[in-house]
């Protein structure tokens, strides 16, 4: 069964503006490395995690039927309509 699994830190200040916490991120160079089911070295691993580099993520408001967790679909990310 396909499964995964979202690993967070601490947001930084670009992202910390709308929550505490952000997703780690394997950069494009390291995949290989992070998805060979033969590297079982949990040092190297860890390593290869990092807060994604400011600007690199899309951040815009969606509906607040994110905040409940009974909610489900792409509608809820859908952004809303900018506000002036």
């Amino acid at each position: 069964m396909p499964t995964y699994t979202i690993i967070t830190t601490t947001a930084t200040d670009s992202v910390g503006r709308i929550h505490d916490r952000m997703p780690m991120a394997i950069t494009p160079d390291h995949w290989d490395e992070w998805l060979d089911p033969r590297n079982h070295d949990v040092d190297q691993l860890r390593g290869l995690m990092a807060p994604p580099v400011d600007d690199t993520l899309d951040m815009y408001a969606v509906s607040t039927a994110v905040n409940n967790v009974k909610n489900n679909g792409p509608e809820l990310l859908q952004p809303l309509p900018a506000s002036n």
